[in-house]
Protein backbone atom coordinates (compact mmCIF):
# COMPACT_ATOMS: atom_id res chain seq x y z
CA UNK A 1 0.00 0.00 0.00
CA UNK A 2 2.88 2.02 0.49
CA UNK A 3 3.77 1.81 -3.30
CA UNK A 4 0.48 3.31 -4.24
CA UNK A 5 0.88 6.00 -1.80
CA UNK A 6 3.89 6.78 -3.13
CA UNK A 7 3.29 6.48 -7.09
CA UNK A 8 0.23 9.33 -6.84
CA UNK A 9 2.70 11.49 -4.49
CA UNK A 10 1.48 11.03 -1.12
CA UNK A 11 3.36 11.14 1.77
CA UNK A 12 2.00 9.09 5.14
CA UNK A 13 4.29 10.74 7.00
CA UNK A 14 3.23 14.19 5.88
CA UNK A 15 -0.63 13.43 6.16
CA UNK A 16 0.29 12.43 9.73
CA UNK A 17 1.62 15.48 10.73
CA UNK A 18 -1.16 17.72 8.46
CA UNK A 19 -3.75 15.79 10.24
CA UNK A 20 -2.07 16.47 14.16
CA UNK A 21 -1.49 20.34 12.95
CA UNK A 22 -5.88 20.03 11.91
CA UNK A 23 -6.35 18.99 15.16
CA UNK A 24 -4.60 21.35 17.00
CA UNK A 25 -5.61 24.00 14.76
CA UNK A 26 -9.18 22.67 15.85
CA UNK A 27 -8.73 22.84 19.45
CA UNK A 28 -6.89 26.22 19.47
CA UNK A 29 -9.81 27.52 17.56
CA UNK A 30 -12.41 25.71 19.17
CA UNK A 31 -10.29 26.98 22.62
CA UNK A 32 -9.75 30.89 21.59
CA UNK A 33 -12.72 31.18 19.14
CA UNK A 34 -15.85 29.33 19.46
CA UNK A 35 -15.70 29.06 22.87
CA UNK A 36 -15.93 33.12 23.24
CA UNK A 37 -18.21 33.60 20.35
CA UNK A 38 -20.79 31.00 21.83
CA UNK A 39 -20.13 32.87 25.30
CA UNK A 40 -20.55 36.46 23.40
CA UNK A 41 -23.92 34.99 21.87
CA UNK A 42 -25.33 33.70 24.91
CA UNK A 43 -24.53 37.15 26.78
CA UNK A 44 -26.46 38.58 24.12
CA UNK A 45 -29.34 36.21 24.33
CA UNK A 46 -29.75 37.08 27.95
CA UNK A 47 -29.20 40.96 27.27
CA UNK A 48 -31.63 40.60 24.71
CA UNK A 49 -34.32 38.13 26.80
CA UNK A 50 -33.74 41.11 30.33
CA UNK A 51 -34.73 43.75 27.19
CA UNK A 52 -37.62 41.98 26.28
CA UNK A 53 -38.48 41.76 30.24
CA UNK A 54 -37.99 44.95 30.88
CA UNK A 55 -40.19 45.77 28.13
CA UNK A 56 -43.21 43.90 29.04
CA UNK A 57 -42.88 45.45 32.77
CA UNK A 58 -42.55 48.31 31.75
CA UNK A 59 -45.87 48.07 29.80
CA UNK A 60 -47.37 46.61 32.93
CA UNK A 61 -46.24 49.39 35.02
CA UNK A 62 -48.13 52.13 32.67
CA UNK A 63 -51.51 49.68 32.25
CA UNK A 64 -51.13 49.95 36.13
CA UNK A 65 -50.75 53.68 35.94
CA UNK A 66 -53.00 54.37 33.45
CA UNK A 67 -55.69 52.41 35.98
CA UNK A 68 -54.70 54.67 38.62
CA UNK A 69 -54.71 57.70 36.62
CA UNK A 70 -58.48 56.95 35.59
CA UNK A 71 -59.17 56.13 39.50
CA UNK A 72 -57.49 59.23 40.49
CA UNK A 73 -58.97 61.52 37.96
CA UNK A 74 -62.53 59.62 38.78
CA UNK A 75 -62.40 60.65 42.34
CA UNK A 76 -61.27 63.94 41.39
CA UNK A 77 -64.43 64.34 39.23
CA UNK A 78 -66.97 63.15 41.95
CA UNK A 79 -65.18 65.22 44.53
CA UNK A 80 -65.37 68.48 42.61
CA UNK A 81 -68.76 67.61 42.39
CA UNK A 82 -69.29 67.49 45.74
CA UNK A 83 -67.45 70.84 46.54
CA UNK A 84 -70.10 72.25 43.70
CA UNK A 85 -72.80 71.14 45.19
CA UNK A 86 -71.59 71.71 48.73
CA UNK A 87 -70.92 75.66 47.12
CA UNK A 88 -74.20 75.69 45.54
CA UNK A 89 -76.25 74.86 48.82
CA UNK A 90 -74.42 77.42 50.86
CA UNK A 91 -75.01 80.19 48.11
CA UNK A 92 -78.89 79.16 48.01
CA UNK A 93 -78.44 79.40 51.99
CA UNK A 94 -76.68 82.41 51.77
CA UNK A 95 -79.14 83.97 49.20
CA UNK A 96 -82.52 83.27 51.03
CA UNK A 97 -80.43 84.96 53.94
CA UNK A 98 -79.93 87.78 52.30
CA UNK A 99 -83.22 87.91 50.24
CA UNK A 100 -84.92 87.82 53.98
CA UNK A 101 -82.60 90.65 55.46
CA UNK A 102 -83.65 92.59 52.63
CA UNK A 103 -86.85 92.24 53.23
CA UNK A 104 -87.03 92.93 56.62
CA UNK A 105 -85.01 96.40 55.53
CA UNK A 106 -87.69 97.20 53.56
CA UNK A 107 -90.68 95.93 55.77
CA UNK A 108 -88.53 98.63 57.86
CA UNK A 109 -87.99 101.24 55.63
CA UNK A 110 -91.77 101.02 54.84
CA UNK A 111 -92.90 101.01 58.42
CA UNK A 112 -90.99 104.20 58.90
CA UNK A 113 -91.77 105.78 55.79
CA UNK A 114 -95.49 105.54 56.70
CA UNK A 115 -95.33 106.58 59.95
CA UNK A 116 -93.53 109.87 58.67
CA UNK A 117 -95.94 110.17 56.19
CA UNK A 118 -98.73 110.12 59.23
CA UNK A 119 -96.90 112.25 61.17
CA UNK A 120 -96.17 114.35 58.20
CA UNK A 121 -100.54 114.33 57.44
CA UNK A 122 -100.49 115.57 60.81
CA UNK A 123 -98.57 118.54 61.14
CA UNK A 124 -99.64 119.39 57.91
CA UNK A 125 -103.44 119.34 59.18
CA UNK A 126 -102.71 120.51 62.09
CA UNK A 127 -100.11 123.29 60.30
CA UNK A 128 -103.51 124.28 57.89
CA UNK A 129 -106.33 124.04 61.11
CA UNK A 130 -103.92 127.16 62.66
CA UNK A 131 -103.54 128.80 59.30
CA UNK A 132 -107.60 128.61 58.26
CA UNK A 133 -108.22 129.68 62.64
CA UNK A 134 -105.76 132.88 62.04
CA UNK A 135 -107.60 133.50 58.53
CA UNK A 136 -110.90 133.09 60.33
CA UNK A 137 -109.68 135.87 62.84
CA UNK A 138 -108.42 138.22 60.51
CA UNK A 139 -111.61 137.50 57.98
CA UNK A 140 -113.74 138.71 61.23
CA UNK A 141 -111.60 141.45 62.47
CA UNK A 142 -111.93 143.20 59.26
CA UNK A 143 -115.42 142.27 58.79
CA UNK A 144 -116.61 143.98 62.27
CA UNK A 145 -114.11 146.86 61.56
CA UNK A 146 -115.93 147.76 58.91
CA UNK A 147 -119.19 147.73 60.41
Amino acid sequence: MGEIFSAFGVDIHLITIQLINFGLLMLALWYFLYTPVLKLLSDRQDKVSQGVQDAENAAKKLSEAGVEKDSLLTSAHKEAGEIVEHARVHAKSTESDIIAAAEEKAATVVSNGEKQGQELAAKAGREAEAEIAKTAILAAERILKEK
